[in-house]
């Protein structure tokens, strides 16, 4: 029995296969008849049985302590998620009620909030000892075995830091909130950065063109175009209905800030195709559609203003749609069909307006051999849905530009400003809005004072 004892002692410590070839052993060299205690068996077999499961149990085994980086996490959505997904459903509110206790909210070192390096995204955070921790905590208190969870898997995260301290459920709720008022602040911010890389392409396009505005000795402007007036003349009559025509440093006095280089001649933020457009000359083109205010579907005008950047003209038209003349309105928007400042009011059916509109789009395509030309809008949006519904087709390589947003870039305020608000802002004189001609207009001018506005700053920087 000595010896029987010294051989179950060596069992108990050596592995399944050493304990099936000493049971073997004590088989064949036992004298028979050859008898173990029942009890023995078992133990012989499977020294270290598991405690009693209950009948939740899964087949999976219970939590034990580990040692694990203190610098894993799991996302904590996923940890709730998937501890509630594996919740018998006898179990399901009890689940709920635990997870906004104190008893898992209220720890320290347990959850943090971090940015997902892929996605570049705040997201709340469990670590992944605290997960075990929690783990440990469900099968004490319901006796189920909850699924261990593990690191993400090629996911890293930055700027981790520890969530507060959360007593109680609202805490929870706040530090969710705040998980998700970063993520707006981020998504926020990068809106802010793309449109202020819109309004450098826009100030390169412009500054690259052939007609734009040099700094002379004194600080005023100087065409860099010897034939303005002739070739003026020749884009006039290549335009339908081209109300009036003057150089764009006598449109404004705010528009005609001085500018003392051209800052972006070594610039690559242009593709290929918009720099060669730029430097030979293209269209800028800005548009405008006033709607009957009691029902948009009915387009009461169509005003638009070209910027020739080859030799440095505005050309203004306004149109007025005569199947609407019988609707005006007065009531939410004022009426001012009637007070066109750049030129005469062209009366016309919304055919024959969408045809001359469309006639100004393939001619400005045709302009250079890239088929490039810029489409300005206050509220890009929405004009371009009124002018989709009419049924134009907008040329492959047309540019877009919304002064929207690039007055956003300007100020990196996020509240986007109307036009007749941000025109009187800005202290450019203005006249007569809610005219779609008048608009168009002034949405050009606008369109050139940021983007030289936005040259300056790039000079007073490198000078700095």
């Amino acid at each position: 029995m000595r010896v029987l004892s010294c051989l179950l002692g060596m069992a108990t410590q050596t592995k399944k296969e050493s304990r099936e070839l000493l049971f073997f052993l004590l088989f064949y060299f036992s004298p028979p008849p050859f008898s173990l205690p029942p009890l023995l068996l078992p133990l012989l077999l499977n020294p270290h049985p598991h405690p009693t499961w209950s009948h939740h149990s899964p087949i999976h085994p219970p939590p034990s302590p580990l040692t694990m980086q203190p610098t894993a996490f799991v996302q904590l959505p996923t940890a709730l998620y998937e501890w509630n997904k594996e919740c018998p459903k006898d179990l399901v509110k009890d689940l709920e009620a635990f997870f906004q206790s104190p008893e898992f909210l209220d720890r320290p070192n347990v959850f943090f909030k971090g940015v997902e390096d892929s996605s570049n995204k705040w997201v709340a955070l469990i670590s992944v000892q605290g997960a075990e921790s929690t783990r440990s905590m469900l099968y004490e208190r319901f006796q189920f075995n909850f699924l261990a969870l593990h690191a993400s898997q090629n996911t890293t995260f930055s700027q981790v830091t520890p969530a507060p301290r959360m007593p109680v459920h609202a805490a929870y709720n706040k530090f969710i909130k705040d998980v998700i008022k970063a993520n707006k602040a981020n998504r926020a911010k990068e809106k802010v950065a793309g449109w202020s890389r819109e309004l450098q392409r826009a100030a390169e396009m412009v500054f690259s063109a052939p007609g734009m505005l040099t700094a002379s000795d004194s600080g005023t402007f100087v065409s860099s175009s010897s034939s303005s007036s002739s070739s003026s003349a020749t884009a006039t009559t290549n335009t339908t209905n081209t109300s009036s025509s003057s150089t764009a440093a006598s449109t404004s006095s705010k528009t005609s800030i001085p500018i003392r280089g051209n800052p972006w001649s070594n610039s690559t933020t242009l593709t290929a195709l918009e720099r060669s457009a730029s430097s030979t000359g293209m269209w800028f083109i800005s548009v405008d559609i006033e709607s009957y205010e009691r029902d948009h579907s009915k387009i009461l005008e169509i005003g638009w203003t070209i910027w020739d950047s080859q030799v440095n003209k505005f050309m203004d038209s306004h149109y007025a749609i005569s199947d609407y003349r019988h609707l005006a309105n007065g009531k939410y928007v004022a009426d001012r069909r009637d007070r066109f400042t750049f030129g005469q009011t062209v009366w016309a059916s919304l055919q024959d307006a969408i045809a001359a509109f469309q006639q100004i789009l393939d001619t400005a395509a045709e302009r250079n051999a890239e088929g490039a030309f810029v489409l300005i809008a206050h509220d890009m949006s929405s004009d371009e849905a009124y002018l989709r519904q009419m049924g134009i087709e907008f040329p492959k390589a047309m540019i877009k530009f919304d002064t929207l947003n690039l007055n956003v870039a300007r100020t990196g305020d996020r509240n986007k400003t109307g036009l007749g608000r941000l025109l009187d802002e800005l202290d450019i004189e203005n006249y007569c809005l809610h005219n779609a001609g008048n608009d168009a207009h002034y949405t050009m001018e606008l369109f050139m004072y940021l983007t030289r506005n936005h040259a300056n700053q790039k000079l007073l920087e490198a000078e700095a």
